[in-house]
C-alpha cells in the first residue's frame, strides 16, 4: 500500500534501523545489496531532513 505522507523523522530513523538489522541478518547477496541500496537512499533522507530541520529554526543569537 502507498501512503504518500512525508515521513516523521522518527520514521525514518526507525527505517534506518530497520534496514541495518536486515542488510546484517541476510546471506543472499543479491538481497543484501539490494537493501544496502535502500538504507543509503533511506540515510541520505535522514541527512536532509535534518539539515532542513537544523537550516529553518529560529536563530536566537541574533538580537537586533
Amino acid at each position: 500500500m502507498f501512503d504518500a505522507t512525508p515521513l516523521t523523522l522518527e520514521e525514518i530513523v526507525d527505517q534506518c534501523r530497520a534496514l541495518s538489522l536486515a542488510v546484517i541478518e541476510v546471506s543472499h547477496p543479491m538481497a543484501k545489496e539490494a537493501l544496502t541500496f535502500i538504507q543509503a537512499e533511506k540515510i541520505d533522507l535522514l541527512y536532509r531532513v535534518l539539515n532542513i530541520e537544523v537550516a529553518t529554526e529560529p536563530d536566537d543569537t541574533y538580537q537586533h
